[in-house]
């Protein structure tokens, strides 16, 4: 009888990966999951562990949790090597997240949601956390991976319990928490470009049963695969360093407080721009060009188990980022266009939550979010002496955000069957803006080495700006869930989304500047989640549609002279998004697992005010195909085993702009990537050694083309073919 169910489910997965290939027109693989919840044991003791999330702000197994949710565990982060945040992306279903600014500001776009916002405040549709705690900088967010327990990825509006502004989904990251079990663990890596990479954690109990620490580090360098002709070197490189520590500090049984103070000193060589048409990885910029992101955040995190099963957790934390950017304005090596940009950020937050035994037959959790961000920014572009004309340029701005929100969600338990949820926020955001610009052209430069310290002496005031705004909006959904029987279930789920206005900075005149209104969504869900085989097969499936109202976008509009039109933020119109979504994960024995994901996806601009003549074009970035398939098998040897994984990404064709859609050089076609490893592990479980190599066909791709500049299109390309060997230590 066993050996019938390793043969049904193996031909099973032969199929769907033989129809999976027949559709993308290549083989597909995907990642194996988590932290285990526990389950009754398979027949033959194979089956595909569940994994614990907080997509509901509770602890609940995965497949019954009643959202489109994806979570990747900290094992699979090291066992795959994924190094950044964007990596996770072709795991998720429907999800983009190319980094085009170094290693950090990755933009998210999820079931086609995203912002092609290029500016300082620019704000993404994607909410972004780590450890429960709202990120709102882009330039926070492009943290490396190390010492996690998870990372969750939820889709589609998350307006009701998650922070602010999660009106595509959520992305949480999820730290190793500390334990009062002494432990820990040492990388160390190297590979092709002098990769190098180390990394680890240790901790355990500081007083016992009372206090426990954590310290995780990480440190990565490398070298670029560019060469710039101008200097005859290489492109810059880039240097990665982060550290957290935690103490969890157990003050009466049940209840705690977990201090997380973390930072990151990131330091790269810019963006390799390419002149479409050239060799991508022999490029000629004459300006100085590197990125420098600084963070630094602390939070203080509470929990407490109250009288009848309830429980309130507090998260307190602040904040901070950093950013220097110098950029090559005309991507080529004349002397046209030089930039310099900077910011810093700092933010404050304070999130309560009450929650009711969720054993109640009308269980509950309600909430209060407060959110406050001060930014500040100077962005300078120059033409210096070595051109026939000298030009200068700078803006200098400072704006406030703040946000209020309560919330609450109720789930009726109706039957033994049947449960319905029903939650509600409303949110109050409010910005002001001191924005000013000045410009001058045959300038003098008394100090061409800090070209950027000219001051605003004899320039042109061009842009003058002191505005201020306050948005109000109710979001809520309403998710219905029917368990068919104890492995099976089907959700329905509406939800309404909002997204806050906010300002066009990047304008240098007061005729491109706008102020942009809120953007809505409302969602139509229906998924599907089940387990099958005793658990060695799982197979889940959504399907969704979006109606989406005052989109906004950068792109063309009117110049609010009435006079000619200028690339700048405004609000789109609308558009639809719909699609399908099919998530399998099979272990047919202890040795062997298949993992499969599929995206469909179809966007459209049903209005853009604009631009009509992009009415019908899809959303940007945004693929109608998504997907990935792997395999994982084990070994054993007489003294460990050895673990062999592979997968494979397809990505079909990806408009980088939302109204020129007609020009080649402003999309990617479909591509394939393929990624292998191998990892040996001792009969002691303590070491491993682990060879992998990533993009092994070395595919060319693009990541980025923008509109022309000075008569050439600028490009950025994806990674080529990265191999390298990793060794491991636990203790």
């Amino acid at each position: 009888m066993a050996l019938q169910k390793k043969t049904i489910v193996v031909g099973v997965a032969l199929a769907l990966n033989l129809i999976g290939a027949a559709w993308a027109g290549t083989a597909i693989p995907a990642p194996a999951d988590l932290a285990a919840v526990p389950a009754a044991d398979a027949a033959d003791g194979a089956e595909v562990q569940q994994v614990l999330v907080t997509a509901t702000r509770r602890a609940t197994g995965i497949q019954q949790t009643p959202v489109a949710v994806t979570a990747l565990s900290g094992d699979t982060v090291q066992a795959d090597e994924l190094r950044v945040i964007n990596d996770i992306a072709h795991y998720v279903p429907n999800f983009t997240g190319q980094s085009t600014e170094g290693r950090e500001r990755p933009r998210w776009f999820l079931r086609g949601v995203g912002s092609n916002d290029p500016s300082t405040t620019s704000l993404s549709p994607v909410g972004f956390y780590i450890d429960d705690v709202y990120i709102n900088s882009v330039f926070g967010q492009g943290t490396p991976l190390f010492d996690l327990a998870r990372v969750e990825v939820l889709r589609g509006p998350q307006g009701t319990l998650w922070g602010k502004n999660t009106i595509g989904g959520a992305i949480n990251i999820l730290s190793k928490r500390p334990d009062f079990t002494p432990g820990g663990y040492a990388k160390l890596g190297f590979g092709n470009r002098n990769s190098r990479i180390v990394e680890g954690a240790g901790g355990g109990a500081l007083v016992a049963d009372r206090i426990a620490g954590r310290i995780s580090l990480y440190h990565e360098e490398g070298d670029s695969q560019t060469t710039n002709r101008v200097g005859g070197r290489r492109f810059g490189g880039f240097d990665d360093n982060a550290v957290r520590g935690q103490l969890l500090f157990q003050t009466a049984p049940g209840d705690e407080l977990l201090l997380n103070v973390h930072g990151r000193d990131y330091h790269g060589g810019g963006n390799p721009w390419a002149v479409a048409g050239t060799d991508h990885r022999s490029i000629a910029l004459n300006a100085d060009n590197s990125d420098a992101v600084k963070t630094a955040g602390a939070s203080l995190t509470g929990n407490w188990q109250l009288d009848g099963g309830a429980s309130l957790t507090s998260i307190t934390a602040y904040e901070h980022v950093e950013r220097t950017l110098f950029g090559d304005g005309d991507y080529t090596a004349a002397e046209l266009s030089r930039s310099r940009n900077t910011l810093a950020s700092g933010q404050w937050s304070q999130e309560l939550r009450l929650a009711s035994s969720p054993q109640q037959q009308l269980s509950w959790i309600a909430g209060l979010h407060l959110f406050r961000e001060n930014l500040g920014s100077t962005s300078s572009d120059a033409t210096l002496p070595d051109s026939a004309a000298t030009r200068y340029q700078t803006n200098i701005f400072s704006q406030q955000t703040s946000s209020a929100a309560v919330f609450g969600s109720v789930t009726w338990r109706l039957s033994d069957n049947l449960d319905l949820t029903a939650g509600m926020r409303w949110t109050q955001d409010k910005k002001s803006l001191d924005l000013a610009g000045y410009s001058g052209s045959g300038v003098a430069f008394p100090d061409l080495g800090a070209w950027w310290t000219r001051g605003t002496t004899g320039l042109k005031r061009d842009l003058t700006q002191d505005v201020s705004n306050t948005w109000r909006a109710p979001t809520w959904d309403l998710s219905p869930v029917y368990r068919i029987s104890p492995s099976s279930r089907v959700y329905a789920r509406v939800a309404r989304g909002f997204r806050s206005g906010g300002y066009a900075t990047s304008a240098l005149t007061d005729a491109a500047f706008h102020t942009v209104t809120p953007e809505y969504l409302t969602s139509y869900e229906l998924g599907y989640k089940s387990e099958w085989l005793q658990r060695s097969v799982i197979f889940n499936a959504t399907a969704f549609h979006y109606d989406y109202k005052d989109i906004q976008v950068f792109a063309l509009a009117p110049a609010a002279t009435g006079s000619g039109t200028v690339s700048t933020l405004s609000n789109a119109g609308q558009g639809k998004s719909q699609g399908l979504e099919l998530e399998l994960k099979l272990q047919p024995t202890e040795q062997l697992g298949f993992y499969s994901n599929i995206g469909l996806l179809r966007t459209r601009f049903d209005e853009f005010a604009n631009t009509p003549a992009a009415v019908g074009n899809a959303f940007a970035r945004s693929p109608r195909r998504t997907a990935n398939a792997g395999v994982d098998y084990r070994i054993p040897l007489a003294d460990g085993r050895l673990s062999l994984r592979g997968d494979v990404t397809y990505r079909s064709r990806e408009y980088f702009s939302a109204t020129r859609q007609t020009s080649s050089l402003l999309w990617q076609e479909g591509y394939s990537l393929l990624n292998f490893n191998a990892t040996y592990v001792p009969a002691s479980d303590k070491y491993s050694v682990t060879a992998y190599v990533h993009n092994a066909s070395d595919k060319t791709y693009l990541k980025l083309s923008l509109i022309p500049a000075y008569g050439n299109t600028p490009q950025l390309f994806g990674d080529g073919r990265s191999v390298g060997l990793s060794a491991s230590v636990k203790f």
